[in-house]
């Protein structure tokens, strides 16, 4: 179940489509335990945690309060508190895994193991898809940015037989800069003009009072 196995898609998609219309038919049940395990033993820390506080978090109320009780010493839970849930199931999972096994299969909790094994599918094959765009980009070389925050498109790079060339400045773009400092230019002596015909006038008129 963790990491993603390719070679088992279908089961992934079973377990997921389980999860999302309560229709477990098609599933081997004697796995699901195994499942889990294996999660547990596999996953990161922190994903197996928002796996389970999500997981709580839509278990009916009743049943967080059957799974609280029968917690062994040491791993209390609040059942109105799904991330404490989430802490000590992880916790009891990690040291002692026959014995959640045996708190599972609680008739309460009995679909409880099947239903987190179809979250913790949807949350593997949403991983296996990040990795796979991951992959994908990293395969992809990418063009140094140039400064300024300019986006360049892809077609303005290339490699010869030099090795890798880039043009980050556009003909046309740096054209259009020119333009525009050119513009910015203009309006800086204009308004330097105006400001020495004002001063200018100033100076008369005061030299018109003396």
């Amino acid at each position: 179940m963790w990491p993603f196995d390719q070679n088992n898609q279908q089961m992934y998609q079973q377990y997921a489509q389980g999860y999302d219309s309560g229709n477990y038919n098609g599933v081997d049940n004697n796995q699901v335990w195994g499942h889990l395990l294996q999660f547990m033993q596999g996953a990161p820390m922190d994903m197996q945690h928002r796996v389970y506080q999500q997981h709580f978090e839509q278990m009916p109320y009743e049943q967080r309060v059957a799974l609280a009780q029968q917690m062994p010493p040491g791993y209390s839970m609040d059942p109105n508190d799904t991330w404490s849930m989430a802490q000590s199931f992880h916790r009891l999972g990690q040291e002692q895994p026959n014995m959640l096994q045996r708190v599972m299969s609680h008739p309460l909790l009995a679909g409880g193991a099947l239903g987190l094994v179809g979250l913790i599918a949807k949350h593997a094959i949403a991983q296996h898809h990040q990795n796979v765009q991951q992959e994908q980009y990293g395969y992809q070389q990418q063009p140094p940015q140039p400064p300024y925050g300019y986006q360049q498109p892809p077609q303005q790079y290339g490699y010869n037989q030099q090795g890798y060339q880039q043009n980050p400045y556009p003909q046309q773009q740096l054209h259009q800069e020119q333009q525009e400092i050119q513009e910015l230019r203009r309006e800086l002596r204009h308004e330097e003009q105006r400001e020495e015909r004002r001063e200018e006038r100033e100076h008369h008129h005061h030299r018109d009072e003396w």
